[in-house]
Order: structure tokens, then sequence, then C-alpha cells
């Protein structure tokens, strides 16, 4: 259903249908669909949308502290306090006190204003502003809109960094990173004390989810072997799944499943039927998500596998592990100790005077404002662009199931922060995620990760796959400036 589990808060209410309104001061008011988890403190005007969980042993649960903050403090709530609450909380949700908007860790339920008000759904600002409504087409390589621009010149996109105030227009800036981050000088106990605190924050989501059944994506690689080893260390109740795609790795296939005997977990393979592909079903998720991300979930969707996956068991959850690569250095490649490099458009065939072109200067404009010791420019921007537009339009597609929430364990400040705690010589080729691996489920320490083989795959396929992205870039840049891009890499590995 479009705008499912979605909101708007504008001058306004929405009368959309499965939609309820709460009024708020200064004339707004919060419409939102009965499928949102609300939670409304009328002292200080506290609102948290979504869902929050904490990972922290022995502090309460998001609803409770913000209730004893609200309760001791009798002025207004400040932006340190708040912030300090939240940086422990796990989820993907909205914390908003007044006017103030804050994201969760990476931004996955996504907000976006104008000076009409705010929402996490760009198309149902749009609509309530009388725009036309567009579906944008990102490119082939960067296969996302980065933020803060949006393809509605009236509407941009908060980032993770900032604090958004709907009713004066203000942006403030606020710290990725936890102020609160145990240092632990001891290599295998700062395995030990990420992986007690993951649990933790596991059990909460469990209790959080009293009636769900846990299913779990597993591939061949790092991240998702990691949240299954952890989920097994935590004592999670939890099934595996793999979804095949087209071109589908060998290890995809074979892993999990190997995986999944030595642990005793049950695995579910759904592969994918072409002939139940729907057009209607890839329309209604562009249209859902505006077309902010052209990525593998929509055609999981449209070809009804997510559905045939969650069918026999209810309300259910699906767990996966798509922030881990946030502390890995991911696009290092693009990046030098200060910021983008200068072949950094060209690099992801952005456009000159393009919309993304402009999105990306507004973007490091801001960045240069921000000290962030501790955290590479790579892996900022894997948080706020790759995690924050990337990721969350993905994760803005599931509102669309029924029945069915999808939860990423790691979008959370805190744990974010520990695990750029490791060595940053571990964390590149992570090593920090086998050493977890390795202590929470010794289980499958042996088992060799993929390699992402492709079946059939050949010199001539392999070819055709760099002449195609070569032809992306000569498309996008031009020849000349394609030419002394790829000189310069021949140049740096000789």
């Amino acid at each position: 259903m479009l705008y499912a589990g979605q909101f708007a808060i504008l001058k306004k209410p929405l009368t959309l249908p499965g939609f309820r309104t709460l009024p708020l001061s200064g004339g707004w008011a919060l419409s939102f669909h009965e499928a949102l988890r609300v939670f409304y403190l009328p002292k200080h005007e506290v609102l948290l949308l979504g869902l929050a969980w904490q990972t922290l042993p022995g502090k309460a649960s998001p609803e409770r502290e913000l209730e004893a903050l609200s309760e001791c403090c009798e002025g207004p709530l400040s932006d340190k306090q708040l912030m300090e609450l939240e940086e422990s909380w796990c989820g993907r949700y909205v914390l908003i006190c007044g006017d103030r908007v804050f994201l969760d860790a990476c931004g996955l339920m996504p907000v976006f204003r104008s000076a009409a008000g705010v929402s996490d759904s760009l198309t149902l600002l749009a609509e309530a502003m009388d725009l036309d409504t567009k579906i944008y087409e990102p490119g082939k390589v960067m296969n996302w809109m980065p933020g803060p621009l949006t393809p509605y010149p009236e509407i941009t996109r908060v980032m993770p960094s900032q604090i958004c105030c709907f009713d004066s227009g203000e942006t403030r800036l606020r710290p990725l990173l936890a102020h609160a981050c145990p240092d632990v000088a001891d290599e295998e106990e700062r395995v030990r004390v990420f992986a007690d605190v993951f649990a933790n924050s596991l059990r909460n989501m469990r209790e959080k989810l009293p009636e769900h059944t846990f299913l779990l994506a597993l591939t061949g690689g790092y991240d998702s072997r990691t949240l299954f080893a952890l989920a097994k260390y935590a004592g999670l109740d939890f099934d595996a799944y793999t979804l095949e795609y087209d071109g589908i790795y060998l290890e995809d296939t074979e892993l999990p499943k190997e995986l999944c005997r030595l642990t005793g977990t049950q695995h579910h393979f759904i592969p994918r039927d072409h002939s139940r592909y729907s057009a209607e079903l890839e329309d209604e998720y562009l249209r859902h998500t505006a077309g902010l991300i052209r990525d593998a979930d929509r055609l999981f969707y449209a070809h009804g596998q997510y559905q045939e996956l969650a069918a026999p068991y209810g309300e259910t959850a699906l767990l996966r592990g798509s922030i881990w690569e946030t502390a890995v250095e991911f696009y290092g490649r693009s990046f030098d100790g200060s910021g983008p490099k200068e072949d950094f458009c060209d690099w992801f065939c952005v456009p000159e005077k393009s919309r993304e072109k402009q999105s990306l200067d507004q973007y490091f404009d801001w960045q240069k404002h921000v000290s962030r010791p501790g955290l590479a420019p790579c892996d900022a921007f894997y948080w706020e662009q790759r995690a924050g537009c990337w990721l969350s339009a993905i994760e803005d597609g599931f509102d669309l199931l029924e029945h069915t929430v999808s939860l990423q364990p790691a979008n959370c400040r805190l744990l974010i922060s520990m695990l750029l705690k490791f060595p940053r010589e571990e964390r590149i080729v992570k090593e920090h995620q086998a050493r977890i691996i390795r202590f929470a489920c010794p289980a499958i320490a042996d088992v060799p990760f993929g390699k992402n083989t492709v079946p059939d795959q050949t010199i001539l396929k392999i070819l055709a796959h760099k002449l195609k992205r070569l032809g992306c870039r000569i498309e996008t840049r031009g020849l000349l400036r394609t030419l002394s891009l790829y000189i310069g890499m021949m140049k740096k590995k000789n």
C-alpha cells in the first residue's frame, strides 16, 4: 500500500486512507499511517516515530528514557541531552522535540524538508505541495540520488549529521560518532565487549517484537555472516534465507547452506521465477521510493520473492547486515585524508552541471566545516550517502510489505563508533569482522568467505562488464577525461 507506515508534519492534516492526525503546537499537525509506531509525550512535545530499542545493558528502553528525561526537566530539552540519550539506541526511527528533528544513526527513516513541512516520504511531501510527481532515474554507477538535494528544487533531504528545525528552517550540526564510546586497549577484550553489547541489543530487539518470526539474510560474504554469528551468540531464535538474483554468486548459493548445517539453523532459498515478474509491483515500488534507488530489492519485490518468503510466518522481521561497511573505508579509492579526490565525479560517472553534482558539491562543502577525529572522509561519505541515502530508500521499500519489518541491527551510533575503534589495518580487509565471527560462533570459524564467483564466468564476460563501465564513463565525462582517469590508475599500479 502506498504511504504505508509513513508520516508528514504539515500545517494542513492529510486525509488519506489509514492515516491519523495528531495536532502539534504552532499550527502544525502530524499525519501518520496507522502502521507507524508513534510514541508521544505532550510535555516538551516529544515524538518517537518508528521502531527503536536500547543497545546497552542496564539502561531503559528509549520510551522510558524519554519519559524520565521529560519528567525531570522543567525547561526545554537541549540538543545535547537528546543526542546523548539517543546515541545508544538502535532501529529505524525519527526523534522529534518541538520542531527539532533528529535522525537515527544512518537516517534509515529519511526526512525530507520544505517550506511546507517534513515527511519521511518524498512522494507524499511533493503531493502535499501540489508538485508534479517525479520518479527519479539514477545513474548506472552512482545508483542513488545523493543528498542533500532531491529531484525537486523545493525539497531537500536531512542528512544524518544534521538537526533540522522545520518551523524556523534552521539546520544545525550533530556529531555522527557517539560521545561516550568505550575505548578498550586489549584486542581480545575489544571483540568481547562489542559482541556483548551487540548481543544485548539483539535481545532487546527480540523483546520489542515478541510476535515476530525472525529471518536473517545470509550470503557468502562477511557482513551477513557477522550478523549471523552474533545472533547465535545472543541466543536469538531465527531462520536464515537467501534470495536468488540474476547472476547470483556461486558462494551465495552454497555457503549459506553450509553455515546453517554447522549450526543447526533452518535455511530458506527463494528462487527467482521470471514468470512471476510484475511490472505493476515494480512501478508501485518506484513510486513509493520516488525512484531514489535502483537496486536488487526492487526486483526481489517485483518478482514476489520477499512476499513468498514471509507468507508462511505472519508477523515477520527480516534481519539484514547492510551497515557494516561504514567502517571499512569502502570508497577509499576516491578519497584522500581531507576529502574527495579530483577524479571523484569521474569515478562515479556524475555529469557536470547535473543535479547530482550540485548536491555533492553542497554535501562536501558542509563536510569542510565538520571535524570528525577517528572517522575517515570516505567512511563519513559511506555513512551519510551510501547508508543515509542509498540504504534508506531500500529500507523505505520494505514498508510496502504487510506484516513484515526490515531491521538493520548495526544501525546505532554507539555500535558503529565501537567498530571504528578496531585497528584500521584490520577494518579495511574486514579482519575485525572475521575475529568477531570466530569469537561469537566458533562452529563456523573455518568456513571460507565468498569470492564473488559468477556462474559460467569467462574472460569475455569480465571484459564485457569492464567495457560497459568504460562506455558509461565516456558517455558521462567524455573521452579525454576518461582516458586521463584510467592512465592515472595505471600509473599508480606501476
